[in-house]
């Protein structure tokens, strides 16, 4: 084969290749971000957050004042995918300035996915926004950032007449983990919402701080079953199995979660009687969520009492009968 034929088969060999693998995805959505249609610049926000690729960065900043809410928000939202920590300050400004709440409320859920915590002062501002959901967004994304120097403003949030927000509030104090919570998470123990409640009780749990433990031990007296497992929970993860009565009871109650609770609870600090009782219970169970719960619940004692899986509970042992004294006969 001559030069001439061998470079022509080169060439038709690169542009079979180049028109099998199409135009350039990000080159595409980089143009489709310019395009005069919203839709077509809404997908194009949504290729450029997938796109993972950190050139997408400002195309999408300059689609933050685009005229439509809907290419805003999801400008927000692919660059919280992009993880672009540099865009953390224009999109504080969409939070706090934004005119649309679900702008705002995707420029929060944006900063838990970039995971920076200069973001804090922005999300602690947005707690007094006019907007429920992006105040309840604003809150998880402080949770999440573990941002400590938001407490007290958390805190203020559990006289808000919304339940919902309350209990909100209650989560990210427990993800945030820090022990100046206690005194609030403390006192939400005793609000009129049981799901607050029992909120609070897991939050403390997560925060193990000795202070609570009087606090979560009259919570074993709540009410609401939901309330007294979480409570039991919470001990349990400190090392206290003054809930255990409790846990033992809750292996019964009609919601899986519960038993899920309870089952977590007794694997931590049961004993012998509380693997008969996981045993028992792991029997009849019919969820496979809880099932697998058990499960582990009872290798996690199982281990700790230094059992084998095919050996079973250790019985307790029995009290000798009193030898009863034959009456004499008159």
């Amino acid at each position: 084969m001559t030069l001439r034929p061998l470079f022509a088969a080169v060439v038709l060999l690169a542009s079979s290749i180049a028109l099998a693998q199409g135009p350039d995805p990000l080159k595409a959505a980089l143009a489709g971000a310019k395009a005069s249609e919203p839709m077509t610049r809404r997908q194009a926000a949504e290729e450029l957050g997938r796109s993972r690729n950190p050139a997408a960065v400002p195309a999408l900043e300059k689609l933050l004042g685009d005229a439509h809410p809907f290419v805003r928000a999801t400008a927000c939202e692919a660059l919280g995918q992009l993880r672009s920590a540099g865009s953390v300050p224009m999109l504080a400004a969409v939070l706090s300035g934004d005119a649309d709440p679900r702008v705002r409320q995707a420029a929060a859920v944006a900063f838990v996915y970039i995971g920076d915590g200069a973001a804090a002062g922005a999300l602690m501002g947005a707690l007094k926004d006019g907007a429920a959901p992006v105040r309840h967004a604003a809150m998880r994304a402080l949770g999440k950032l573990r941002a400590a120097a938001a407490v007290e403003a958390l805190a203020a949030v559990l006289t808000d007449p919304d339940a919902s927000a309350r209990k909100v509030a209650v989560s990210a104090l427990g993800e945030i983990a820090s022990k100046e919570a206690v005194p609030a998470l403390s006192s939400a123990l005793s609000d009129t919402d049981a799901g607050v409640r029992a909120e609070a009780a897991k939050s403390l749990g997560l925060i193990a701080a000795p202070g609570a433990a009087p606090f979560l031990a009259s919570a074993l007296k709540d009410g609401d079953a939901g309330v007294r497992v979480q409570a039991a929970a919470a001990l349990a993860k400190a090392g206290d199995d003054s809930g255990l009565p409790v846990a033992y009871a809750a292996l019964k109650s009609a919601d899986a979660s519960t038993r899920q609770q309870a089952a977590s609870t007794v694997g931590l600090v049961g004993d012998a009687k509380g693997l008969a009782a996981l045993d028992a219970a792991r029997a009849v169970e019919k969820d496979a969520n809880t099932q697998g719960m058990m499960d582990y619940a009872r290798a996690q004692l199982r281990a700790r009492l230094g059992l084998s899986e095919s050996s079973k509970a250790p019985a307790k042992k029995a009290q000798p009968k009193k030898s009863s004294t034959p009456k004499e006969s008159h």
